[in-house]
């Protein structure tokens, strides 16, 4: 069976096919570093870095692109309550905290990782594509993309314009300048003393999502393979994007699979820097193995939003033991027709499901640790282990030593 990935954009699963084959163009969206990052942002890059690593290992030549947004409404906020600090400042002290994170949970660092401040020229070239091909318009020095010209607007989320209207809208800004309520800033103008660029529309700093459109277009072509982030930002974020790339580049479809991961909760209650409610990974590797934490956010389906507990951490460990006693008994790799190794790629190619290859590996430790398994067993457990990126097993990547893309 061919791998099999679900896709947000018609909600369904499909054969999974690239634009060009044998290469894998796949954009994730990175993180505004405006404060702290929480468990959420280690549930998502771990996920995407795990589906990344098995596309590798299938052959693919990934080109795994990250953003970082530094330069929007929340990092202008956060500089001007520090009393002025640098928003660059402020920027590199999250990101190296960020990227710490990632790097003990052994996530591979990104084929290239722009930042939306050092591409200003690409998305000033792609606001005046949008505005020349008919889905832009500029009012005193703010250039908007009208939804409304844009017939596809809405078929990510699957209803109408009318609907989305009516829901809560963080691009919505600028009302009275506005031609319809879905309409959404590519470029405006700013505050005195806020940063800001020259433009063909004056002084002013891009929207969110046009930042996403001209790095994607940038590094991976107007054309992507997959699209992956939270689910929160399926409206108005990704849908902004879809509309924004393919008026601009005129190439249908932008993305082929659109994949966003579920919401983490703690106890039930979305985690957010709002409530308060945030659980740290870095203090959770203060008393855990970063594997234990790899462990248990890969036994939650991507999709599904994971209530996190305080005995999540402790009830994994046992079968951690059993995953590392058995793959420290593999030498070399198994047989193509190792059943174990076959049940993993049954497993993975059926919508990435790591839940199922987990419990199947599981199962197949406790059969080697009870010296059941077939001869070759603990080399598939070990082989797929590092497949999902778990030092343990030796998966190359920083945890290991290796900060290579």
């Amino acid at each position: 069976m061919p791998l099999r990935l679900y896709s947000s954009l018609g909600r369904e699963k499909r054969p999974f096919r690239t634009v060009t084959p044998g290469l894998v163009r796949m954009y994730v969206c990175g993180v505004t570093p405006y404060d702290v990052t929480h468990l959420g942002h280690a549930f998502s890059y771990v996920q995407f870095d795990t589906l990344r690593r098995y596309l590798l290992w299938q052959g693919y030549n990934v080109r795994y692109v990250q953003n970082i947004t530094d330069i929007d409404d929340d990092m202008i906020m956060v500089s001007k309550r520090q009393g002025g600090r640098p928003i660059a400042e402020i920027r590199d002290e999250n990101d190296a905290i960020f990227r710490n994170d990632l790097d003990h949970l052994n996530v591979l660092r990104p084929t290239v990782y722009p930042r939306a401040t050092d591409h200003i020229p690409e998305i000033i070239e792609t606001t005046r594509r949008i505005i020349e091909n008919g889905c832009g318009y500029e009012v005193d020095g703010d250039v908007f993309f009208e939804a409304a010209r844009f017939a596809r607007y809405g078929r990510l989320n699957g209803v109408t314009l009318e609907e989305l209207a009516k829901r809560e809208n963080p691009e919505s800004k600028r009302e009275y300048k506005k031609r319809g309520p879905l309409d959404f800033l590519l470029w405006q103008q700013v505050d005195p003393g806020d940063p800001s660029w020259d433009s063909p529309w004056g002084l002013g700093r891009p929207g969110w999502s046009i930042e996403c459109t001209a790095m994607s277009s940038t590094h991976l072509g107007p054309q992507i393979d997959i699209h992956g982030g939270g689910s929160d930002l399926i409206f108005p974020h990704h849908e902004n994007e879809i509309a924004q790339a393919e008026c601009a580049f005129q190439a249908e479809p932008f993305c082929g699979w659109w994949m966003h991961n579920g919401m983490l909760q703690l106890e039930g209650v979305k985690m957010s820097k709002s409530l308060g409610n945030l659980v740290l990974a870095r203090n959770l590797m203060k008393e855990y193995e970063p594997d234990h934490l790899r462990l248990y956010l890969l036994s939650t389906q991507i999709r599904v939003d994971a209530d996190y507990r305080g005995d999540a951490l402790p009830a994994v460990k046992e079968r951690f033991e059993r995953l590392r006693l058995a793959s420290v008994r593999g030498e070399g790799a198994a047989s193509a027709g190792n059943p174990v190794r076959a049940a993993f790629v049954e497993a993975m190619d059926d919508d990435f499901g790591t839940p199922t290859a987990l419990d199947l590996l599981d199962e197949a430790a406790s059969r080697v640790l009870a010296g059941t398994g077939e001869t070759d067993d603990a080399e598939a457990i070990r082989e797929s282990l590092g497949v999902m990126g778990f030092a343990f097993a030796g998966a190359r990547g920083p945890a290991n030593g290796d900060f290579n893309p």
